[in-house]
């Protein structure tokens, strides 16, 4: 059994190093959609679907990669395993960041199977919508909710100082829910105005707890130019909680998942994680997925973990998951440190569930100077199933210099023993490798060379390999070389027999030519090289290919776009004059429009080493033929997703030709933190219980649980009142000031009726509280100021003294043309205040246009926002003088006068 299981073991590392494309075999991944739109921050949704098309068992993990600042929700489990012939689809979500550069993006996917030394990338597109300038405004963009009206709304105003009538797309992204359609498309004429009213419902219970919030607007015109801006909303209450709790709370979610549980190999579980934050830069988080449900099912799929993570400090125990010289998979720990100058250590143990073994490892890297870095591995393995004892240590150095270039240079040196024998033998190893890369505006290039000896230990034992390529740029166009070499050796320890060795025995080398041309948001490459493959059960048998590989895509408007990629190969057997030559063909191609797409896929001849092997012993030839219609559409503000796709495949291999139906259905209550998807295949042709034919699903709910006895925050609470004997104590004889609007960081607060206050649990810190909207007296301001600040570290009150002081007021005085019917908004205009010292001070306009603030004694001059103003609209002048130095107030006539001009206000429904 020990022999056996080494010769498998060995057999696919082999393959994984000897044809890139025979991995790609063992496990076929291929997405949903191979292009989603990112509409601002919210969530696109993709699926991932997997196929072991081999026929053995399969272990591998998937990374998934998303540009910097993106969102990318993604199934969490580490390690994944298919029989032969078993399907798995995960579900993917993507949320770009809301100031990405319009454009296309990559979201890559890169799959790491157990037995092979190089991972497999795959990628699919996010289009991302083009920003502009754009005439678009809120009329008030710091709107605070009304206690007097359940119904509160903010104004969106467009206006057209073109010549021609625009087409424009208003899109909202909020967690209110509004009264009207979030999306909308309407016709602007030349040289109109049109005023968009959008409405929301807040009961009045709980408009204390209404955490204030940005609502965001983007507004598009057929030109694919956008403009966005952010609408603030908020509430005055008297309490408000910036927490939920008091105490630490532990966002956690739940997941039941259901795959293919409508055939034999369903596996049922539930996966839950959550993430304690610990504040100062620490967290906890935890991963748990039960075994699979079904008794039918064998071996354990649990997967269990609990991590520790600090500035400094990375802890993790539970179950470990990593593939490299040694396949890890199994429960230990691990132990890392950062000391924040440039070096950062990690030590590791795992007791491997694969066997009966165990593997101790030591990572240690320094970054020195800038631009080097140098990193040492040693690990340890101790097999006692297959009776191998294993010590290797790998060093690497990685320069690099002159913005462009990049040198790694690598070395390791090992120690085997083998138990297996009637005496023990050991064995020393070693391994080079050195690669240098230049990455120029006009010329990139990759060299690199790797040979390890057959004592190594590891997944390259015995591997020599070479990658090379040469590209230069030129304003559109590429041209560029390429070189790629592989070959391995086998250990004499290990080879125990002729048949291992024949089996085992092989080289693959590439050579040829790249050429690429880049165009308006298209390109197009070409590749044509020679491909030499040696591998054979019986004999050493030489098969040469000579390959053209096509790619092209082009996207043609905002909704339509084509890709296509092919590969047109001549295989023969040089050595061999009666072996005839065989001729191959795999294209794909892919066209999307709006809601609809489109795909297909043609293979017909050998296109592997072992396709043409059995074509030249049998004359059996790979003949398949797919396409793929799909729609999809989102309903009820796009809480639901539904995606529907027919695959037509007439293969070879098939009786009959297979006509298959695969549904997506998904939704998302955002509000509820509840989430539910559906999705599976079903073979609608003559033939019934395929086993290709599956049902999933999943469940998630999001909870915060508190960890009560741990308080976390603590409250703030505030009284402000009239200190009518000067003494700064609230004491007999002073009054409170109710309804006094005052701001606590990002918080909107009103005083009660006692004049307090409370903003609750927030963070220990230190905290800045404005005055300067105190309204409600006038003749009265803070005693120390319209700002002040407060270090908060335990739950308190602060009493903060009005005394008594100057005020002034004033209002906008606006003469419209009585033929006009423009209209004009009087309030949230600022007004400035400047003293004599140079003190500023501001308040805003109410909605009729009146304005209030008390003030220091002083002079002061006195000025109005007047970019608000715009050709329709105009100040006779901006700019007063005001005298509180010798009087208690003063009183401001701001004039405004119309310039007639056309305007059309218009709700939105």
């Amino acid at each position: 059994m020990c022999k056996i299981r080494c010769i498998s073991l060995l057999y696919l590392a082999f393959v994984s190093f000897l044809c890139c494309s025979a991995a790609a075999q063992s496990i076929d991944l291929t997405f949903l959609k191979d292009t989603v739109e990112q509409n601002g921050n919210t969530y696109s949704f993709n699926t991932v679907i997997l196929r072991n098309t081999s026929a053995v068992v399969r272990k591998f993990t998937i990374e998934a990669q998303a540009p910097e600042g993106w969102q990318l929700l993604f199934d969490n489990r580490k390690v994944f395993e298919l029989g032969p012939n078993q399907t798995l689809s995960l579900p993917m979500r993507l949320a770009a960041a809301i100031q990405t550069e319009a454009t296309i993006y990559s979201v890559r996917l890169f799959l790491n199977v157990a037995g092979y030394s190089q991972k497999s990338a795959y990628a699919y597109y996010a289009r991302v919508g083009a920003n502009s300038r754009w005439r678009v405004s809120l009329l008030n963009p710091n709107l605070l909710l009304s206690r007097a009206s359940r119904e509160n709304s903010f104004l969106v105003l467009l206006s057209n100082k073109g010549n021609a009538t625009e087409e424009l797309n208003v899109r909202i992204n909020t967690s209110l829910t509004l009264l009207q359609a979030r999306n909308s498309t309407l016709k602007l004429a030349a040289g109109k105005d049109t005023t968009l009213v959008y409405s929301f419902s807040v009961a009045a219970k709980f408009l204390d707890d209404f955490k204030s919030q940005e609502v965001m607007v983007q507004v598009t015109d057929q030109k694919k130019q956008n403009q966005l801006l952010l609408q603030r909303i908020s509430s005055f209450g008297t309490v408000f909680r910036e927490n939920p709790s008091g105490w630490y709370t532990f966002p956690l979610s739940i997941e039941f998942v259901a795959q293919n549980f409508t055939t034999a190999q369903k596996a049922l579980y539930i996966n839950s994680n959550g993430s304690l934050d610990l504040d100062k830069g620490r967290s906890l988080n935890f991963n748990y997925r039960t075994d699979n449900f079904n008794a039918q099912s064998d071996g354990s799929s649990r997967y269990a973990f609990l991590n520790y993570n600090s500035p400094k400090w990375k802890i993790s125990v539970g179950d470990q998951s990593e593939f490299g010289d040694f396949l890890i998979d199994g429960l230990g720990a691990r132990l890392g440190f950062d000391n924040g100058k440039g070096y950062r250590t990690e030590v590791l143990g795992v007791d491997s569930r694969l066997g009966d073994a165990r593997l101790f490892r030591l990572n240690q890297q320094l970054n020195f100077l800038g631009n080097q870095q140098l990193e040492s591995q040693t690990l340890a393995s101790f097999d006692r199933e297959n009776k191998i004892n294993s010590v290797l240590n790998m060093s690497t150095y990685e320069l690099g210099w002159r913005k462009y270039s990049r040198l790694i240079l690598r070395a390791g040196i090992s120690r085997e023993e083998f138990y297996r024998f009637s005496e023990p033998l050991r064995k020393t190893g070693s391994t080079l490798g050195a690669t240098y890369s230049y990455s120029g505006p006009n010329l990139t290039g990759r060299f690199g060379i790797t040979a390890t000896d057959v004592n190594f230990p590891g997944i390259n034992r015995g591997l020599r390999q070479s990658n090379n390529e040469l590209t230069y740029h030129f304003k559109q166009l590429s041209l560029g070389l390429l070189f790629d070499y592989n070959e391995r050796q086998l250990n004499p320890a290990l080879d125990t027999g002729t048949v291992l060795r024949q089996l085992l025995g092989g080289r693959i080398a590439e050579y040829g030519l790249k050429t690429g041309w880049k165009f308006d948001k298209g390109y197009v490459t070409l590749i044509s090289s020679v491909i030499n493959q040696v591998q054979s059960s019986s004999d050493l048998l030489l098969i040469r290919s000579y390959k053209l590989n096509f790619n092209a895509g082009k996207e043609f408007s905002n909704n339509l776009s084509a890709s296509f990629s092919g590969n047109l190969l001549r295989n023969q057997a040089p050595d061999d004059p009666s072996a005839k030559a065989g001729y191959s063909l795999n294209a794909y191609a892919t066209l999307a429009a709006r809601n609809y797409g489109f795909f297909v896929r043609l293979d017909n001849g050998p296109s592997y080493y072992f396709d043409f092997v059995n074509y030249l012993n049998n004359g059996y030839s790979t003949r398949r033929l797919q396409f793929s219609p799909y729609y999809e559409q989102s309903f009820f503000k796009e809480i639901l997703h539904f995606r529907l796709q027919m695959d037509y495949t007439d293969d070879r291999s098939l009786p009959v030709p297979e006509f298959m139906a695969r549904g997506d259905l998904s939704m998302d209550l955002n509000s509820k933190g509840l989430s539910f998807r559906i999705f599976g295949s079903k073979n609608v042709g003559a033939i019934s219980g395929n086993r290709s034919d599956y049902v999933s699903m999943s469940i998630r709910k999001n909870f915060n649980v508190p960890l009560l006895g741990v308080k976390r925050f603590v409250t703030l609470k505030i009284l402000v009142f009239k200190d009518f004997n000067s003494n700064g104590i609230y004491d007999l004889g002073d009054e409170s000031i109710p309804d006094a609007a005052i701001g606590i960081a990002a918080q909107n607060f009103l005083s009660n009726k006692k004049g307090e206050l409370s903003y609750k649990n927030i963070k220990a810190g230190e905290y800045d509280v404005d005055l300067s909207r105190v309204n409600t007296v006038k003749g009265w301001m803070p005693r120390n100021g319209f700002r002040q600040h407060y270090e908060v570290r335990s739950s308190q009150t602060v009493y903060i003294p009005f005394s008594q002081s100057h005020y002034l007021s004033g209002k906008l005085n606006v003469q419209k043309d009585p033929r006009s019917n423009l209209v004009f908004r009087p309030g949230n205009i600022r007004i400035n205040m400047t003293s004599s010292s140079g003190e500023s001070f501001s308040t805003l306009t109410t909605e009729s246009g009146e304005f209030f603030i008390n003030l220091p004694q002083d002079t002061y001059k006195v000025r109005i926002s007047s970019n608000v103003f715009d050709e329709d609209f105009r100040l006779l002048s901006d700019t007063f003088n005001a005298d509180l130095l010798h009087k208690n107030s003063e009183h401001l006539i701001f004039e405004v006068r119309e310039r007639k001009r056309q305007i059309n206000i218009r709700k939105q429904y």
